[in-house]
């Protein structure tokens, strides 16, 4: 039986799709082993059939996090036994492939994102560079490289020259429970609950604009699901505008519970504001989450996400990410509930083709050669 170690710097109680990849690898008969990282606010892990650790370090972000982390990976793994190292997104391939160059291991690379072309990294030119040495000459020179949508597949093949393979972050078909109540939350009877949803709602992603939004308009509420540098600004934003009774925020939960609150929601918002590279091309997992919640979409013009949106006829996308296109495109909802219904609706029967039985397939033709 091959051993493949898995390593991610998240939190993997809330990483579905290294956890998802984590237990086909399990199921094809290979030995698996994920690494991660723990915070203070991490949920408790789930109960897997295949091995986990998550490291507790003393810092949780900035340079000091990126050096702590990577000399922790590297020892970790260079006395860890291992026939396959699989390194998920650009801050952890460093010590993935010292190891298994040192070691002669096979290495793969899944990259979830544009890492060299986050805002974060606009203003800081050497931190940039710095990524983009690893970038250049490490990560796209992997015995086996992925990515989770097509637009980022055909950056890297017009920047790198390759082919990667391209394994996108749908769920898997569950039996959902039933949605939460708006009275358990608070939420007045009458009102159109829009819901944003995310493991990383940071700055730039439209959290400010949405609830500059919120405020413009009566009758509607607002869920804020999951975590990211941007939440302890948009509570205070809340505050500063009058409106913390109409925006409910909702820390990282479990999945089978997120969705609870996802399916009390009428419409979920897929959306970014800022234009930077990486969100432009990215394709968020929580689309899929709204097909199958059954809830209609307001998306922005970001290729990956309003091509759905356009392919499934199943939301309203906007031109650019203002307040005011916003509120715009919530009133029109308001005033159009059997056009939203269908909307609803067509979210619905997305859900039927968009889920993870496509996915799992192609990433077990990919991991088939690995294991032989």
């Amino acid at each position: 039986m091959k051993t493949i170690v898995v390593c991610v710097t998240s939190d993997l109680a809330t990483d579905n799709r290294v956890l998802r990849h984590c237990e086909l690898m399990h199921e094809m008969g290979l030995k698996v082993l994920v690494l991660g990282r723990k915070l203070p606010s991490s949920p408790v892990m789930p109960i897997l059939p295949y091995d986990s650790y998550r490291v507790k370090l003393p810092f949780s972000q900035g340079p000091l996090f990126y050096l702590s982390f990577q000399v922790w990976l590297f020892f970790f793994l260079l006395f860890k036994k291992a026939d396959i190292i699989w390194a998920n997104d650009l801050d952890t391939v460093l010590p993935c492939i010292m190891v298994c160059k040192i070691r002669r291991l096979f290495f793969t690379v899944d990259a979830h994102e544009l890492f060299t072309e986050v805002p974060e990294l606009r203003n800081a030119p050497i931190k940039r560079s710095i990524w983009g040495i690893i970038e250049k000459h490490l990560a796209v020179k992997a015995d086996l490289f992925i990515t989770v949508n097509h637009s980022l597949a055909g950056y890297f093949n017009h920047k790198y020259g390759i082919n990667p393979s391209v394994i996108r972050n749908v769920p898997k078909r569950i039996n959902l429970t039933s949605a939460h109540t708006k009275m358990s939350l608070g939420i007045p009877e009458g009102d159109l609950v829009v819901v944003i949803q995310g493991s990383g709602i940071n700055k730039g992603r439209g959290l400010e604009e949405t609830i500059k939004a919120i405020s413009l308009l009566s009758g509607v509420s607002l869920l804020i699901i999951g975590g990211g540098n941007a939440i302890e600004d948009a509570k205070q934003q809340s505050v500063a505008l009058g409106i913390e009774a109409k925006v409910h925020f909702i820390k990282r939960i479990p999945y089978h519970e997120m969705m609870r609150y996802t399916q009390l929601a009428s419409i979920g918002l897929a959306y970014d504001a800022d234009p930077c590279l990486n969100f432009h091309l990215a394709l968020p997992n929580k689309i899929f989450d709204y097909f199958h919640a059954g809830i209609a979409v307001i998306s922005g013009p970001q290729p990956e996400i309003s091509g759905l949106v356009s392919t499934y006829e199943c939301g309203y996308i906007m031109k650019q990410i203002t307040p005011e296109s916003i509120q715009w495109a919530i009133a029109f909802y308001q005033k159009h509930p059997a056009l939203l219904a269908t909307h609803q609706r067509n979210s619905k029967k997305a859900s039927e083709i968009e889920h993870w039985d496509h996915e799992k397939a192609a990433l077990a033709s990919i991991l088939s050669p690995l294991i032989d």
